[in-house]
């Protein structure tokens, strides 16, 4: 038997995950523009700015650094958004409760607390984790694993009560059999779990934008009205950056088993061998806890009109069995519920019971996290977290494709067209740019040449080709002409020359008419004067 045993795990989102990362978009580096957020790099931002508007923002910024300073750049920010989405390197959907929420708060004073400060509305999504590459997300190893370690330990507890005041860490390393000074024996060393990376090749985005609100688990009611919880009670919510529900298979890594020879010479350096797991323990152990979660949380959901209609069912469908080795469920990542991360029989959740009252201890919560398309809604929702991978999966996918992944790749394919108008419009404006530079050059060249010929021109030439290029009238010879006989040029040479011009100007526009023998008064007029320049060119 090989050492390390490798396994591709496909996984597929049976609901939205949000596997944070500790960074928010915030509304200086994205705007919100109908049904999509654009994400922007706030250098090229400001190229994209024109040079009135880039005076601006920087007026705007080198005010005093308050609340106000912080409302006029947003607002600054969403007034631009046509010019920013152009720029936008990156963009996912985002619901019309997102929309509307921004729509109304950016740039926007949210409330005054008691002293009259104000509180701005930082509008901040929490990120999912990505890879800073392609902007993609990626499930950590980390989380993964970490799921998988409590299936492990929920598998070798079977359900036992822990001794009265074991705390987590002293129970795990009892299951696992190891202590702090002999980490090396933590069986979970032996399986590694790497990144899981974005493979989607259907063109789908990355993510979408949810809220998570809180709900109360079951009803309450008080004076015949039902309670809500104490987050929905003060309005508390948080907008998040998810990995939508059923992509299938849409990210991808791999699970490694070491497997050291049972004969070591040093055996007291492993895990105990019955710790020493193959991926079908991993993928049955995973199955028992986290489907018998589901089943129930998925139940209470649909029974509270919670969740979208058909949700539940499209995922039991999916489901693995409880004893299936070839694909297991986790739950993953931010709102997974108390119940994901601690085992049965020893489960101890702490419920607040609201101000000036002490905490209290129970074996379930009483509200659940779910992902939500506005802060008030109610029904059409959704939990966090959970995922099906498979492992070497050689079959199509038993997730059927949900008509909201349909609509998501509709909306990915209209911003690619989007994409594509913006990118042919940069190229017509460079193209534009272009022209418009290959023209100054070819007019710089020839007011170069029109110099240079001016240059060698006698002096008198040249004023006459200065005069006429900066005369204003329609009439340049007759001006000539009067010049002529009031005796600006004193050289007889001179004087020819300019004549010589006068006849030129008039001949070109049918004026140049000596031998007229007509009795029209004004070419009578024009007779004389082009006697009089013929004067000056000794002609007869």
């Amino acid at each position: 038997m090989s050492f390390l045993q490798c396994y591709t795990l496909r996984v597929s989102t049976l609901s939205p995950v949000n596997m944070g990362c500790d960074e928010t978009y915030e509304p200086t580096n994205y705007v919100i523009d109908g049904d999509a957020l654009y994400e922007f790099n706030p250098q090229e931002a400001l190229e994209a700015l024109s040079d009135p508007e880039r005076k601006n923002l920087l007026r705007i910024v080198d005010g005093r650094p308050n609340e106000e300073l912080i409302k006029k750049v947003q607002a600054f920010f969403y007034q631009q958004r046509e010019n920013l989405v152009e720029t936008a390197g990156h963009s996912f959907p985002v619901g019309p409760g997102v929309s509307k929420l921004y729509e109304a708060r950016i740039g926007k004073t949210a409330q005054r607390e008691e002293r009259g400060r104000q509180v701005i509305n930082k509008l901040e999504i929490e990120r999912t984790a990505y890879n800073p590459m392609d902007r993609l997300p990626i499930f950590p190893g980390s989380g993964i694993k970490g799921a998988i370690r409590t299936a492990l330990l929920d598998s070798v507890n079977e359900g036992r009560r822990t001794e009265r005041g074991e705390r987590n860490r002293d129970l795990q390393q009892r299951l696992f059999e190891y202590d702090m000074r002999d980490l090396h024996k933590d069986p979970m060393r032996l399986v590694q779990v790497g990144d899981a990376r974005w493979t989607d090749e259907t063109g789908l985005p990355g993510s979408e934008i949810r809220f998570a609100v809180n709900r109360k688990r079951h009803p309450v009611e008080k004076n015949g009205r039902l309670v809500q919880s104490q987050a929905e009670q003060k309005g508390l919510y948080q907008i998040l950056e998810c990995v939508p529900a059923f992509y299938r298979r849409a990210l991808s890594t791999t699970l490694t088993l070491q497997k050291p020879n049972a004969a070591e010479p040093s055996p007291g350096k492993l895990p105990s061998k019955e710790l020493r797991w193959d991926v079908s323990d991993i993928a049955v152990a995973c199955n028992r806890f986290y489907r018998d979660l589901f089943i129930k949380e998925s139940s209470l959901l649909e029974k509270r009109g919670y969740v979208t209609p058909g949700w539940a069912e499209s995922v039991r469908k999916a489901l693995p069995g409880k004893d299936d080795d070839h694909a297991f469920l986790l739950r993953i990542g931010r709102h997974s519920g108390a119940e994901a991360v601690t085992l049965n029989g020893v489960r101890s959740i702490r419920i607040m019971q609201g101000p000036g009252k002490q905490a209290k201890w129970e074996s379930a919560p009483k509200t659940v996290w779910l992902a939500a398309s506005s802060q008030g809604s109610e029904a059409g929702m959704l939990p966090f977290g959970w995922v099906l991978v498979e492992i070497d999966p050689q079959h199509e996918s038993p997730i059927s494709e949900a008509e909201e992944v349909v609509q998501l790749r509709e909306w990915a394919e209209s911003q690619r067209s989007r994409k594509a108008g913006y990118e042919k419009q940069r190229a017509e404006r460079a193209r534009a740019a272009e022209e418009a530079a290959r023209q100054r050059r070819e007019e710089e060249q020839r007011e170069k040449e029109r110099l240079e010929q001016l240059a060698r021109l006698p002096p008198v030439e040249r004023e006459i080709e200065e005069f006429l290029e900066g005369f204003a009238g329609d009439n340049p010879a007759a001006e000539l002409y009067n010049r002529l006989k009031s005796g600006t040029w004193e050289s007889e040479e001179d004087r020819r020359i300019v004549a010589r011009r006068i006849k030129s100007l008039w001949e070109s526009e049918k004026k140049w008419i000596p031998d007229f023998s007509g009795s029209n008064k004004k070419k009578k007029q024009q007779q004389k004067r082009c006697l009089e320049v013929r004067e000056f060119l000794d002609e007869s």
